[in-house]
């Protein structure tokens, strides 16, 4: 059966301080009230999601200083209030709710301070993520596998082993193309679903780089539509059912293929009116698709889980390789779980190979 996964980057002030802190609604007030509306509604259909939160949004407080981690400048942003004073820096309230849901929602790291994999040295991300763990077991009362890395930046294997990461959602970037053609996609492309992999210990499971849960024919939370689908001919209602059909239609492709399929966008990317009417309906849809038996839910804790025990067709990829009956080296990249499920597990629990 086809395998649908929704996550969702909770990362408020601390994913846009460095770029632009306009994307957040003053006092994060569109944020919480789409955020609220999004977990009644999931509670209605049926639909569990994959939240991505920043580890520094469970704090209630803190007073701005954080040590020697990252840089002595990465916490400049860092206001050192509380939730009271800057809620777009501190949201306990949201964590909270997310564990008080019919739905059984997963609360993944997304670091704890957003960190960019792509700038700090494996040590750094480690502590980084070991803060985030510190958080997820003083709240929850359990660590967390899952982790997706801040703007899709990869991240040390040996880093995520030692920090008890077992899964990562990263993006494929797609191949160059021009202008036109991206312009064609917004207009007509889908989303595709795609393989799960395993390398190094480490379950990948791969989305999009263009947030996909939402349209690009819409304003993007604060943000307002690009100005090259701005101005098409195209009303409101038009645009929000180009969004719905969108999303069913990646759902339906991803049914016939039978590729996994991730979809994923940020808290702040949907937080308005506009969005949020096709948001609303496809998850409506989603779970009466997975009440039919068409699709399967699954959060990415329960992807790792059925990639672990055989239960989903992985790619194995890497540089290891295994050797054929007739004594012949064959890629690991070549086969699946389902013919190889004994050497993953072998391999998750001896640790796997270095990066």
């Amino acid at each position: 059966m086809t395998v649908v996964t929704l996550s969702m980057e909770v990362e408020l002030a601390w994913g846009v301080h460095d770029m632009d802190e306009e994307r957040i609604s003053p006092g994060r007030r569109a944020e919480s009230e789409f955020f609220d509306r999004l977990l009644a509604r999931c509670d209605e259909a049926g639909v569990p999601f994959s939240f991505d939160v920043v580890g520094h949004l469970f704090e209630a407080s803190c007073d701005g200083t954080h040590g020697d981690h990252c840089s002595p400048d990465w916490f400049d942003a860092d206001p050192g209030t509380d939730a009271e004073r800057n809620p777009e820096f501190y949201a306990p309230d949201m964590v909270r709710a997310m564990t008080a849901t019919d739905v059984d929602h997963e609360i993944c790291t997304h670091s704890y301070s957003h960190i960019d994999c792509s700038r700090f040295d494996a040590d750094t991300v480690r502590r980084d993520l070991e803060l985030a763990q510190a958080v997820h077991e003083r709240d929850l009362g359990e660590r967390t596998v899952s982790f997706v890395p801040p703007r899709h930046h990869t991240p040390p294997t040996d880093a995520l082993r030692a920090a008890g990461i077992e899964i990562v959602r990263m993006a494929r970037t797609p191949p160059e193309q021009s202008p036109l053609r991206t312009f064609s996609d917004h207009l007509f492309g889908t989303h595709d679903g795609m393989s799960l992999e395993y390398r190094d210990g480490i379950v990948f499971t791969y989305c999009s780089k263009r947030a996909s849960l939402i349209s690009s024919l819409l304003p993007k939370g604060q943000e307002e539509t690009h100005p090259a689908l701005r101005y098409l001919p195209l009303s409101t209602s038009q645009r929000q059912r180009h969004h719905l059909g969108t999303l069913r239609r990646s759902v339906e492709e991803a049914i016939e293929t039978g590729e996994p399929l991730h979809l994923w966008c940020h808290l702040h990317d949907m937080a308005n009116e506009e969005q949020w009417v096709g948001i609303a309906a496809f998850l409506g849809w989603l779970g009466e698709q997975a009440d039919a038996g068409r699709i399967e839910l699954l959060t990415m804790e329960e992807l790792n889980e059925r990639a672990r025990d055989g239960r989903l067709p992985v790619r194995l990829t890497g540089d290891d390789a295994a050797t054929g009956s007739d004594g012949t080296p064959t890629r690991l990249a070549e086969r699946t779980v389902d013919t190889a499920g004994e050497e993953l597990r072998r391999t998750a629990t001896d640790g796997g190979t270095d990066s």
